[in-house]
């Protein structure tokens, strides 16, 4: 009875202790229950960024300034109205006492109603709105890069791991043959030296793993680790490239640059540069004015009781002005109008480069992908001649040397490939014009 009440005791101990540790992880370290993947990188980045946010408070800026313009073009209406006490000299004939006087005017901007004033405001807004998504596109590139090229890196890390290990088993391999007297000692130092190089290399791996590392942290205003990351669906889903249906609906997406972000932008500082002349059309109009004024305390009989009026304000010594600057306008407009042609003659050269990339990187990864498998198949072989003196050392180490190449290739070009894909994404080719 005495031993079966002192396990379930140590049972009871063990259990709470358990549920401490649960509860301190919760509280402690709450980060590390779940592992992140993309998405979940790209929406703690874009909570985390000053930018964006800066961006949507353009937007409000813009927004509001549009309302303000649109309720410019509403006629102006003053009313006014004053009182005063007159005295007048002896022999005039009027007695002294009160006048007052009260009144509306109605005043109409006629160039504000014919030029479409608002419509500037209009593109301002439509621009804004157009920077936030461009905001929110940088951010999203620059998460996913970092996280492509985190993947690229940790498997390359893999991959050094792995080659150490071959070279440890390959060393062990030697002193076994040394220990039945077969003298070594240049295969043992070029097999050393050849370790210590993979390992200066693994560090300066670890270097640039630590630098996307803290990139990412900025990003998303969180400390990550390797570990908190999961790379969805696993190396090979990322390491699967489309067919060639896939890489050739890249390529026509990127033939046309209309739906590109930075076009459009383009596009919209073109409109706002028309806008501008064509409202500049307009500084002849003049300023319409209604009003009337009504006599409270008539003194002399000969004053009006009413007085209605109609005035039009014209700033005749303004013309010159108007005319140089309207000219202004019109050459920015034309400046414009060729710089949007410039940039999308660059975006049509830019996507078309950008898709040959993709197709290239694509077509070497499978290459450099069945190079290295093939020379997978031969380590072992080699290992296992060399064990028997069928193989030189240099000839191992060459075996060895082609397959962690090619496999280095491989995972360089895949990088690539991920990296233009990011950025394809970010030029939004194809995207809604």
């Amino acid at each position: 009875m005495r031993f079966s009440s002192v396990k379930i005791l140590i049972t009871d101990i063990m259990r709470t202790v358990k549920r401490i540790l649960f509860i301190a992880a919760i509280f402690v370290s709450p980060a590390r229950l779940f592992a992140l993947g993309l998405e979940d990188c790209v929406k703690m980045a874009l909570s985390a960024s000053h930018a964006l946010k800066s961006s949507e408070q353009k937007i409000n800026f813009s927004q509001a300034a549009y309302g303000r313009d649109r309720k410019a073009r509403l006629p102006s209406l003053t009313v006014f109205g004053e009182d005063g006490y007159n005295r007048y000299q002896a022999g005039s004939g009027l007695r002294d006492g009160l006048t007052g006087l009260v009144g509306a005017q109605l005043s109409l901007d006629l160039k504000k109603n014919l030029s479409g004033y608002p419509e500037l405001s209009r593109l301002e807004l439509e621009k804004s709105r157009l920077q936030r998504d461009l905001a929110e596109k940088d951010i999203v590139r620059g998460v996913t890069q970092d996280y492509y090229r985190l993947y690229i890196l940790l498997g390359k890390r893999a991959d050094y791991s792995e080659a150490r290990a071959y070279f440890s088993s390959h060393i062990a391999d030697i002193e076994k043959l040394e220990a039945a007297g077969l003298d070594l000692k240049l295969d043992r130092v070029r097999a050393e030296i050849q370790l210590k190089a993979l390992e200066l290399t693994a560090l300066e791996l670890d270097t640039e793993i630590d630098g996307v590392l803290r990139s990412i942290s900025s990003a998303v205003g969180r400390e990550l680790r390797a570990e908190d990351l999961a790379f969805e669906g696993g190396p090979e889903s990322l390491g699967r490239l489309p067919g060639e249906d896939g890489l050739a609906a890249v390529s026509t997406c990127c033939a046309d640059a209309d739906g590109v972000y930075s076009a459009r932008l383009a596009r919209l500082e073109t409109s706002s540069a028309y806008q501008t002349y064509r409202q500049s059309r307009f500084y002849y109009a003049p300023t319409l004015q209604l009003g009337v004024t009504r006599n409270l305390d008539i003194i002399d009989p000969a004053t009006e009781l009413y007085r209605t009026f109609i005035a039009v304000n014209l700033d005749v010594f303004d013309f010159g002005a108007r005319a140089e600057e309207k000219r202004s306008f019109h050459y920015d407009y034309e400046a414009r109008q060729e710089t949007e042609q410039e940039t999308r003659k660059q975006l049509r050269l830019s996507l078309d480069r950008l898709a040959a990339e993709i197709d290239g990187a694509a077509a070497a990864y499978s290459g450099l992908k069945k190079n290295y498998e093939a020379a997978a198949g031969n380590l072992e072989t080699a290992k296992l001649y060399y064990t028997k003196g069928k193989i030189k050392e240099t000839d191992l180490l060459s075996i060895f040397s082609e397959y962690l190449d090619a496999k280095e290739q491989a995972r360089d070009t895949l990088g690539r490939y991920l990296e233009k894909k990011a950025e394809l994404a970010y030029l939004g080719a194809g995207a809604g014009k």
